[in-house]
């Protein structure tokens, strides 16, 4: 078989397996931030890696992957952050709500 079509192959496979894991986890995740945002009110995302007992930058991409999942259904919605914020403290500043009714 040729090189190229093997290295095709294995980097559309690899593709999708990533994906799959990617939608399999956001889930799990999100059905964990939803009620956790219903009960508390609005949040960080430190805030909630912390209520969920999650550590690390692995941790807080499940929770933005949670959280956009969230706010494409049209549960949540994303605070404003005051202007000139740093952009590397949005994160930290930006705030998550239950969308209301």
């Amino acid at each position: 078989m040729e090189p190229w079509l093997l290295g095709a192959i294995a980097g559309g496979t690899a593709a999708l397996a990533v994906m799959v894991a990617q939608r399999r986890g956001g889930g799990r995740t999100a059905k964990e931030v939803w009620p956790l945002l219903r009960e508390r009110g609005p949040l960080k995302i430190p805030e909630i890696m912390h209520q969920l007992g999650l550590v690390g930058f692995s941790a807080q991409g499940k929770v933005v992957t949670a959280l956009d999942a969230l706010i494409r259904e049209g549960r949540v919605e994303e605070r404003a952050v005051p202007p000139g914020t740093p952009t590397l403290e949005k994160i930290n500043l930006r705030k998550y709500a239950v969308r209301a009714s």
